[in-house]
């Protein structure tokens, strides 16, 4: 833990929790978190974090800068073991690309969420390469959710999109990457990115084959609410 890194904070920051509002002493619940730190930007908020995580290792950790924190370890079938309307936050930060039943998790998040409660999601929107070869880097079963899909399902569950941006220009952040830079730590990466995404906007294929087709943005960050009543 102390020589983990995590590089996304001014990401999730510019797309996702400066669009939120959530009182004092809310609960969050937190998809594939690892140690929690997605969490950091509204600690003092919060009064407990429990997170959804099959890595073990992680579990040893009690608490996140003075915030009780809990691991739980998932269902197959996706359950989650807690009341109606409990959390006031859930995030799934590049998670439920890895899982195959991404409706009946995304419900059982919309049923533990509070009336007008907040789940932010980040997702990747294209396949990630050919899943017949092997793909260094990825799980075997790793894959986008398609753009037009994954919106799709949040509001046929019954969440309103509060807003939903494109980011992840690919050969942008590759080439920062390839530099040392990662892109999603710096505010001004971050928004070169934003421009660049919403420049090739119109590119939302899924499977990229062809050299041109990489020239788009490759994921999606959304911020979406269950309606009061």
């Amino acid at each position: 833990r102390s020589e983990y890194q995590y590089h996304y904070h001014e990401l999730n920051r510019f797309y996702l929790f400066m669009f939120i509002e959530i009182p004092n002493g809310s609960r969050a619940i937190g998809l594939g978190s690892a140690y929690g730190y997605e969490f950091l930007p509204i600690i003092k908020r919060l009064s407990r974090i429990i997170i959804i995580e099959p890595t073990e290792k992680f579990m040893v950790h009690k608490e996140l800068n003075g915030v009780p924190l809990e691991y739980r370890k998932p269902s197959i079938n996706g359950n989650l073991d807690f009341p109606n309307d409990y959390f006031q936050l859930a995030t799934s930060f590049g998670t439920l690309h890895h899982i195959a039943n991404v409706s009946m998790v995304l419900k059982e998040f919309y049923r533990c969420l509070a009336p007008d409660g907040y789940m932010l999601i980040r997702e990747p929107i294209v396949t990630q390469g050919d899943w017949r070869y092997p793909r260094p880097g990825l799980t075997k079963n790793e894959r986008g959710i398609p753009y037009k899909l994954i919106h799709s399902i949040v509001k046929d569950i019954g969440f309103k999109i509060e807003r939903s941006a494109l980011f992840d220009f690919s050969p942008f952040v590759r080439i920062m990457a390839w530099l040392g830079k990662p892109v999603f730590t710096s505010p001004v990466g971050t928004r070169v990115d934003r421009l660049l995404s919403l420049l090739f906007s119109f590119n939302k294929r899924y499977h990229r084959t062809k050299f041109i087709e990489r020239f788009g943005p490759a994921s999606v960050a959304i911020v979406l609410r269950k309606q009061l009543g």
